[in-house]
């Protein structure tokens, strides 16, 4: 009797055991749909995304294979993603699913009926301003995790002259402005992490330069300030003794960029005037080229060195004004983003001058995207024949707004 009594205790404890197990399963797999739904990530400006899009059928490619469209893909500081098949595609602020469903939607109706598109998310990134001392200023594209030294690394590094002990961080939040301070130079020696403060989407970084003036010995207290900013090759905040003429700053802030428009630089004086000074008329004229001929610099003045911009008509006796630029992307291109156009230009050209192509670039089959008429056409340009000076790729002319993607 004993041993039945036994033999009952031991199924039910087997039988509780049982239950206890199946509905700790039960709710794990609860707990993990539920993290899945929620940890949904939504994807924001800079992101780095691995996009797969299902192509057409080539005759690379048997019947029953399928041809994709794999990429890393960057989110632009717009929102926007760029696909070949696609074109710019408003992304940030939806979710990985979401965007996949958009692209699968874009898709044909051959193709998204028997394939989707799929979207994941590579890294979490952000981008960020760089002004003053560096050697290549502007807007850079960042691991959310970075810090100060990342994005100094990218624009070059710091000139001689700049003070790495009063880097400022300029920051929006909350609708107000925030200025924070950053030693790097104690950074340096002291390798501690924490001196270092993050990040955020759309900060503004400045590199200033030193108290001290090397060649003077006068503290900058002593000696007025100007700042230049625009279309040239490094803008920011100078001292100006007294006496600097323009071509002084401007040598100073190591010349302007092809894209720079040297007919309408503007002065803003620190009384409140303002002077527009036409330097190429200076240039093109046969009158004599010494400082005396520029404007006097004084302390407290702005001074804005413009892009050049190319004048259209829409059709309707409206006249558009659109900046001279096109675009390098791709996987195989090795610096992206907008590049000056200025006219003559060629593929290869507008490629040496973005630093090449990657060592794993297709250069066989790069093509550039062209609107004509409201419509984008993609025209091929084989890179290798044009570096052996072949026809007809060697003289291929690019247009202002042309995209060179590099597969």
């Amino acid at each position: 009797m004993n041993l039945v009594f036994q033999t009952i205790k031991l199924q039910r404890f087997l039988y509780t055991i049982c239950f206890v197990f199946l509905f700790s399963l039960s709710l794990i797999a609860a707990n993990a749909n539920a993290s899945t739904q929620n940890n949904e990530v939504i994807i924001d400006n800079g992101d780095l995304l691995y996009v797969v899009i299902p192509k057409e059928i080539t005759s690379e490619f048997s019947p029953t294979e399928k041809n994709y469209f794999k990429e890393k893909v960057e989110v632009d500081r717009h929102g926007f993603i760029f696909l070949p098949s696609q074109g710019n595609i408003k992304i940030s602020g939806h979710t990985t699913k979401q965007i996949s469903d958009i692209l699968t939607n874009n898709l044909p109706k051959y193709l998204s009926k028997s394939d989707r598109a799929s979207v994941n998310l590579i890294e979490k990134r952000h981008y960020v301003q760089i002004l003053g001392n560096v050697s290549a200023p502007g807007w850079y594209n960042i691991p959310e995790s970075a810090n100060i030294q990342t994005i100094l690394s990218q624009a070059g590094g710091a000139s001689e002259n700049a003070d790495l002990s009063k880097v400022s961080i300029s920051r929006i939040e909350d609708g107000k402005h925030q200025k924070i301070t950053a030693d790097i130079q104690q950074y340096l020696l002291k390798g501690d992490p924490l001196i270092l403060p993050p990040l955020h989407e759309n900060d503004t970084v400045f590199v200033p330069l030193f108290d001290t003036i090397a060649d003077t010995g006068k503290s900058v207290s002593d000696t007025s300030k100007v700042r230049i900013f625009g279309a040239v090759n490094n803008p920011g905040i100078y001292p100006a003794p007294e006496g600097m003429s323009f071509l002084d700053l401007l040598i100073t802030a190591h010349g302007e960029t092809v894209s720079a428009d040297l007919t309408n630089i503007k002065i803003i004086r620190a009384g409140g005037g303002k002077d527009t000074f036409n330097m190429q008329a200076l240039l093109d004229s046969d009158g004599s080229m010494e400082s005396s001929a520029f404007p006097i610099i004084k302390g407290g003045d702005i001074v804005h060195v413009p892009r050049k911009v190319l004048v259209t008509n829409d059709g309707r006796n409206n006249s558009l004004a659109v900046q001279q630029t096109i675009t390098i992307t791709g996987p195989g291109s090795s610096n992206r983003g907008l590049r000056a156009f200025t006219s003559p230009m060629t593929p290869l050209e507008a490629i040496s001058q973005a630093g090449g192509v990657s060592d794993f670039a297709d250069t066989n089959d790069m093509f550039i995207i062209r609107r004509v008429d409201g419509k984008q056409q993609n025209l091929p340009y084989n890179y290798d024949k044009a570096l052996e000076g072949k026809e007809p790729d060697v003289d291929f002319q690019l247009q202002a707004g042309d995209i060179i993607y590099i597969p």
